[in-house]
């Protein structure tokens, strides 16, 4: 037994329990699961940032660039309207940081996509965990998305 088995175990079990919360998952749920992606690959990022590791760091944010962008295909600007065209330029804002960040080496860019990343896992994170998966509309569970 190599000294990395127990390692490249637990890696197989997470990528089948990632695979099997994915088949199950409703719409709203994927959508959570996308940010949870998104904020992992920032904080990656932030991490590889600080160790100096440019090419680690920027597969990083490519990864977290790709899921903003999977995000940004999946709105449905007919159904969602005003709602779903400021959701769309707060992921181009998004896209416009991660690029900052990769470029400049912008630790903060990455904090402060971190930031809105967190504050959208939560909003979608409460609708998802309502069984009518509608939004409570009150200030304290409110993300601006004025950009």
């Amino acid at each position: 037994m190599t000294p990395l088995a127990p390692y490249q175990t637990y890696l197989a079990a997470e990528q089948n329990f990632q695979e099997q919360r994915i088949e199950g998952a409703s719409p709203l749920e994927l959508t959570c699961i996308l940010y949870e992606g998104a904020i992992q690959a920032v904080e990656q990022a932030q991490l590889f940032l600080k160790r100096g590791d440019i090419l680690a760091r920027g597969r990083s944010i490519a990864r977290a660039q790709s899921i903003v962008l999977e995000l940004m295909e999946s709105l449905d600007r007919k159904k969602g309207g005003d709602f779903a065209d400021r959701l769309g330029l707060l992921y181009d804002y998004l896209l416009s940081k991660l690029n900052e960040a990769h470029s400049q080496q912008s630790l903060e860019a990455l904090q402060q996509v971190q930031k809105l990343l967190g504050d959208l896992f939560a909003a979608w994170s409460q609708i998802a965990e309502r069984p009518d998966g509608m939004p409570r509309l009150s200030e304290e569970s409110s993300v601006d998305l004025a950009v």
